[in-house]
């Protein structure tokens, strides 16, 4: 007696292989302004724990010490009549009733390098994102200022006599001040960072990318074949210290009708074009059942 043979079963299809895309996005220049706002924010935070006061007194007053006690140290406090004395009077009103403000409310630093650096992070952040400097330029220009600030501080008071020499011109900002700027500046390049920048950008997939140029354009879509990507020279001030490495790049197109789109501040240049060659390396391919 025999049986017939049982039919051995079909392996199951496959399923077809997710679509990989990789997107990069291109950033605005207020993506570097990053510094601005965490400096303002670090600095305001030491002017808050550090908790020295300013008072404003008019042209030509005199100051002169007393006496003393266990606790306090009294000066006096001369001051020319018929000058405004204004915040003079606050104060002393506020010392008259203790308990409900401090005398003098204006937190401000004793540290007479914390305005000077912060100006000079902040018009450094200006011309930085404004003035391109490329290859050798960025590191020339660097390397003098690393000189130059490594002089002044080798000398002994060598900031303090630099800041006596102008004029005695000591900067002092209150914390009000940097925290005025840092927010706005914050929210500023949080709003363009997370919502505008976010909306330029290229996606590109094995067999083909989609473009957005500009906020509110209309997408574009090419062909891979024969897709050229070129990273422009890096900006060392911008790309390397600023940027997390990021870059310019610079897509042509083949064809009839050869496009040139250009993408700004990519961060991770380097990286993500490694990728992208190895997307485009691919063959876009469909299991059959």
């Amino acid at each position: 007696m025999s049986t017939a043979p049982t039919p051995a079963p079909h392996p199951a299809p496959h399923p077809a292989p997710a679509k990989r895309e990789i997107t990069l996005i291109s950033h605005s220049m207020l993506f570097y302004w990053w510094p601005i706002w965490l400096l303002g924010f670090s600095l305001a935070l030491v002017t808050y724990f550090e908790d020295h006061r300013i008072a404003i007194v008019p042209p030509k007053s005199t100051l002169t010490r007393e006496s003393e006690d266990e606790k306090s140290i009294f000066y006096r406090l001369g001051v020319v009549k018929g000058t405004e004395t204004r915040s003079l009077e606050a104060a002393v009103e506020k010392t008259a009733t203790p308990g409900e403000a401090p005398t003098f409310p204006t937190r401000v630093s004793q540290k007479p390098w914390m305005g000077p650096v912060f100006c000079v992070v902040l018009l450094l952040t200006v011309v930085v994102t404004n003035v391109p400097l490329r290859g050798l330029w960025s590191f020339l220009v660097l390397l003098m200022m690393l000189i130059i600030a490594l002089l002044i501080t080798l000398i002994p008071d060598g900031w303090r006599k630099l800041l006596e020499a102008m004029g005695n011109l000591h900067i002092y900002i209150n914390m009000a001040g940097y925290l005025f700027i840092a927010t706005v500046v914050f929210i500023l390049w949080a709003v363009s960072v997370f919502i505008f920048d976010q909306r330029t950008y290229i996606v590109i997939t094995p067999g083909q990318i989609r473009v957005c140029e500009h906020v509110g354009a209309s997408i574009r879509t090419f062909d891979t074949v024969g897709l050229t990507f070129e990273k422009q020279r890096d900006d060392l001030f911008r790309h390397w210290l600023l940027g997390f490495f990021s870059g310019d790049l610079i897509v042509r197109t083949a064809g009839a009708e050869r496009e040139t789109i250009r993408l700004p501040n990519v961060l991770w240049i380097g990286w993500r074009l490694e990728e992208v060659q190895k997307l485009l390396s691919e063959k876009a391919t469909v299991a059959v059942a």
